[in-house]
Formats: C-alpha cells, sequence, structure tokens
C-alpha cells in the first residue's frame, strides 16, 4: 500500500539529497522486517554500521514512516513505536550498573507515561517488561520496538572490575529477554549499534535467535553514499567549494571519494562514503579532516594500545573469513576480535572477494583493507603511533599521505 502522508518527513542531512530514495529503501526494510516468517516469540533484527553513518536518523525516519502508514492501515495492522536510545558511561559498582540501567528505563516509562515508581526491588527486565505491557496495552497495538545504540550497556560494563563485567552483561541480556517474552505484543525488534555482539550467554538466554540484516541487500546501501549519488546530490556545494581549495569539481569530488569513501559492506561489493564525514568537510568549505577523530574511540585506543596487537595479517591479506559477520568477545578479547572490531568499525573494510566452488562445497575468502585516508590515519593515531595531531592536520587533496609519518611518536 502506498503512503501517505499526513506531514511531511523531516529531511535528515545524512540521508542527502538523494533522501526520497533513501525513505523508499526504509520503507522497504520495514515491509521486510514485518513480512519475514515469524520465528518462536517478536522476530529480533540487528543492524551495525560505523560511526558518522546515521543509524539515529535512519530509525528516527522509519519511525516516521510507521506513524504515516498508521492512519493508512485497517486496525490489526497498525503498530506501535516504542524508541529506547542506551547511553554508555563509567561505573565502579555493578550496583551502579543496574541503577543506572533501571534509571534509563524508568525515564523511557515516564516518556510513554506509564506511571510506575522507582523501586529498589525492581530489575531492568521488570522495568523492560513493563514498558512493553503497557505501551502496547495503551495503544492497543503490537510494538515496533527500536533499541538505538543497543551496545552502549556492553560498554558500561568494561569500566567495571573484570569479575563484575560477565555480571553485568548477564543482567542487561536478560532484561533484553523481556522483548521475547512479550510475545505477539511485539511485532518485530529493531537493535542498531556499531559492533556486533552475541546477544545471549551461558548465564542469561537473552535474545537467542537475532537475524543480522547488516549485509542484507535491504539495507547495503541503505546508509552511505555512493559516489554517483553523492556527485548529483551535493553538486551545488561541490561547485562552490571546489575552487575555495583550488580544485575543479571533479578533482574535490575524487579527493572526498578518496578520503572519506570506500566502505563496502556485502557481497554486492558496491563502495560508500561516510555521510558525516563529506556533510562535515563540505560544510568546512571543502577542507579535508580527520573528522571521524569527533567520536569516542577511547575504550577502543585503550584495548589497541594494550594488547600491542599485529594487524599485519588483517591488512592486504588474501584469504580471511568473513570478518564483518562475527560477533565480538568484549569479555576476553583475542586477536581475532580485535580484527573483527576494526571491521565493523570501519577501520578495515572489504577489498576483494574470492569465491572458490568444488563439487560439494562454496567458500568465501576476503581481503580487507583501510576504506580512505581519514580511517588510516585515526588508526594510527588510535595504536599509539602517531600524535593526535596527525587528525589535526589537513589532508592534501592532491598527494593524500603528504606528511602521514611528519606526526610519528618515536619509539
Amino acid at each position: 500500500m502506498p503512503i501517505q502522508l499526513s506531514a511531511p518527513l523531516q529531511p535528515s542531512p545524512l540521508l542527502g539529497g538523494a533522501q526520497l530514495n533513501k525513505f523508499a529503501m526504509l520503507s522497504a526494510l520495514l515491509d521486510y522486517m514485518q513480512t519475514s516468517s515469524r520465528l518462536q516469540g517478536a522476530n529480533i533484527y540487528q543492524l551495525i554500521r560505523p560511526h558518522g553513518f546515521g543509524l539515529t536518523a535512519a530509525t528516527r525516519a522509519l519511525e516516521q514512516i510507521i506513524e504515516a502508514k498508521h492512519a493508512t492501515l485497517d486496525k490489526a495492522e497498525q503498530l506501535e513505536v516504542l524508541r529506547i536510545s542506551f547511553n554508555a558511561g563509567t561505573f565502579n559498582s555493578i550496583h551502579d550498573f543496574r541503577d543506572d540501567l533501571c534509571a534509563q528505563l524508568q525515564r523511557k516509562l515516564w516518556d510513554y507515561h506509564v506511571n510506575k515508581e522507582p523501586s529498589s526491588y525492581q530489575s531492568p527486565h521488570s522495568y523492560l517488561s513493563c514498558l512493553l505491557n503497557d505501551v502496547s496495552h495503551a495503544g492497543a497495538h503490537p510494538l515496533a520496538v527500536i533499541i538505538d545504540n543497543y551496545e552502549a550497556p556492553f560498554l558500561s560494563a568494561l569500566s567495571l572490575k573484570f569479575s563484575e563485567r560477565a555480571e553485568a552483561i548477564s543482567l542487561y541480556l536478560t532484561a533484553l529477554n523481556a522483548i521475547k517474552q512479550a510475545g505477539h505484543s511485539v511485532a518485530f525488534c529493531l537493535l542498531t549499534g556499531h559492533i556486533k555482539l552475541a546477544l545471549s550467554s551461558l548465564y542469561a538466554e537473552g535474545l537467542p535467535v537475532v537475524r543480522d540484516i547488516s549485509v542484507h541487500p535491504t539495507c547495503d546501501t541503505l546508509l552511505g553514499f555512493t559516489p554517483a549519488d553523492f556527485n548529483r546530490a551535493f553538486a551545488t556545494q561541490l561547485k562552490r567549494c571546489a575552487p575555495r581549495q583550488g580544485l575543479t569539481r571533479a578533482e574535490l569530488c575524487e579527493a572526498l571519494v578518496n578520503c572519506y569513501g570506500g566502505y563496502v559492506f556485502s557481497d554486492r561489493n558496491i563502495p560508500l562514503l561516510c555521510p558525516s564525514s563529506v556533510i562535515a568537510a563540505l560544510n568546512n568549505e571543502g577542507r579535508l579532516l580527520t573528522y571521524q577523530e569527533q567520536f569516542d574511540y577511547a575504550w577502543l585506543m585503550r584495548l589497541l594500545q594494550d594488547e600491542e596487537p599485529d594487524l599485519a595479517w588483517l591488512f592486504d591479506k588474501g584469504g580471511q573469513d568473513p570478518l564483518h559477520l562475527e560477533s565480538v568477545n568484549l569479555l576476553n578479547p583475542g586477536r581475532r576480535d580485535i580484527g573483527v572490531l576494526l571491521v565493523q568499525l570501519g577501520f578495515a573494510t572489504i577489498n576483494r572477494i574470492t569465491v572458490n566452488e568444488g563439487d560439494d562445497y562454496i567458500n568465501w575468502r576476503y581481503r580487507f583493507s583501510a576504506p580512505n585516508e581519514e580511517m588510516r590515519r585515526l588508526l594510527y593515531v588510535l595504536e599509539g603511533k602517531a600524535s593526535v595531531q596527525l587528525c589535526l592536520a589537513p589532508i592534501n587533496p592532491r598527494v593524500l599521505d603528504a606528511g602521514f609519518h611528519d606526526f610519528d611518536v618515536q619509539a
């Protein structure tokens, strides 16, 4: 059924000038999640992307599409949107972690006008169960649950003593299990974030069956710009900024692709540009900087420098497994987990795909490399090999690696 809009969809710069096409893709994603065969309990989907790809903007737009469709559907088909966004924090004890998780859910209860007073006897699971139950009954419709920054509590758990981390994650997973237990009150749940984590463990059932749609054809180009779409959508900005950098429009576009493009998220091998970085560059008159440095990579930097991993096995080596599909073990990460993290956070991306076929098998092997100059510089700093000044130095659009080693940290 075509979407009938009661109010115009609010534009987002991260969806860019091609946003009508992006909204059509989001509508297709919604149809996919609604019509997929239902597993036991609600269908749970997981979508991850590196920082700067506008996951939050996309889920906000998805909310608008659900609300726009609401008035056109029969009552039995209507959905109520429940959106939860978790925040990461630093805690000294498991009790502080639990109280913060409860407080975040309590605030969400108040947002939805659910009358539930705080209590020291309540658990995160009971808070989320109450939220799902009361919002569903108040609207008399099944819920489309959207959980943004779903990995934030995992990262918060890393601030605890090692002996308490597994307990904290189990507490969070037990809370998420309320979604599964809600049954038909939840039509589907979409979890979005930056890294893929297992959502069940030996200590908590959590969400044992999760469909990762990060590389699904419905999603692989949903976030980000292809070079052609970018050139077309931002033609005016490119024309304005190019002469200010002493470049032609084609030269500036090529420099932006080399600095902020090259990300590949599926076997379709379609390279994309990072929206937040290219928009920041155009808003800065085309000046090329490491704009991804604005995001919080402190925990990754500690992991890289504490473990001192050898990353030579990851970059430009043929024959890797599909690391972008794997879950990360944050509690006890090994060399492979660090490689998976770097791929999922955008520091490495698919460079080449090799398919080997035999009489009774098909085998996919992947080569990974840095997607662009921005992420190569930022990783070099996070590894402790260069000072942060490398991220603050403008990138030469004609010779991208010029001055790269001027900021090396001496051994």
